[in-house]
């Protein structure tokens, strides 16, 4: 399983969305767009990263 950098899941749920920015994101998720760089420069891989990740896989193996 690849693990994703949480910039490459937030660039990932984006495309999935169709939300341009992290804005856009943020309103989506209901948090402050102040929280994004926060979670981008998190350096610990934990499980939620690790669910979104596999998650990714089977949505990009389900499109290919």
């Amino acid at each position: 399983m690849k693990i994703y950098t949480p910039e490459e899941i937030l660039e990932q749920v984006k495309a999935i969305t169709g939300d341009r920015f992290d804005s856009d994101l943020a309103i989506r998720l209901g948090v402050s767009k102040q929280s994004f760089p926060q979670y981008k420069h998190k350096t610990v891989v934990d499980l939620q990263q690790k669910i979104i990740c596999l998650l990714l896989e089977e949505i990009e193996s389900k499109n290919t």
